[in-house]
């Protein structure tokens, strides 16, 4: 039997004061199109910006994507979403429940939300990768990390980076070995 996939996109919403480059929207795009045509499950937090964008490419490559809402109601969610995972649970719980759901986590751009899932994930070992140049935490975690690879002196997890949608993809791929 095939082994199903779940990649978690984790990336900031859209606000008025903090608008999305276009750029992270087209990477999270393509990272949702490429998701859907390797077969596997695209997970995120169902809502605006970062998570619409991936959901639609997930879509528009015939793909399953999977909303962790925040709250009880599926209106808040993308139009793009096809599971509904309404929780009550607010974002804060929402993410955490998100991060257990996926086998690895792919992150664009990002404010604290977006931090607190990459470390929920590196303490739970989820394989990591961060897409560079798509602004906010993606651009400077790389500032912090010990070694130059991982969020503390555990080592839980190596925090990879991607240029492309493609070589995050690639780098999944080796990580989950599924090559």
């Amino acid at each position: 039997m095939k082994r199903v996939v779940r990649i978690g996109i984790i990336g900031q919403s859209e606000r008025l004061f903090e608008v999305i480059s276009d750029y992270a929207r087209e990477v999270a795009y393509k990272l949702g199109l490429l998701i859907a045509k390797e077969g596997w499950i695209l997970f995120s937090g169902g809502r605006d910006g970062i998570m619409e964008e991936a959901s639609r490419g997930a879509k528009d490559g015939k793909g399953v994507t999977v909303g962790i809402l925040p709250g009880i109601n599926i209106e808040e969610a993308n139009k793009y979403i096809d599971v509904h995972v309404t929780t009550g649970l607010g974002m804060d719980m929402r993410s955490d429940l998100m991060i257990h759901s996926v086998d690895a986590v792919i992150m664009v751009g990002g404010k604290n939300g977006t931090l607190k899932e990459l470390t929920t994930a590196y303490m739970n070992n989820k394989p990591i990768v961060i897409m560079k140049r798509t602004g906010g935490f993606a651009d400077i975690v790389s500032n912090i990390l010990y070694e130059g690879r991982f969020l503390d002196s555990r080592r839980n997890v190596e925090i990879r980076f991607a240029e492309t949608p493609e070589e995050a993809v690639e780098i999944i791929k080796q990580e989950l070995l599924l090559k």
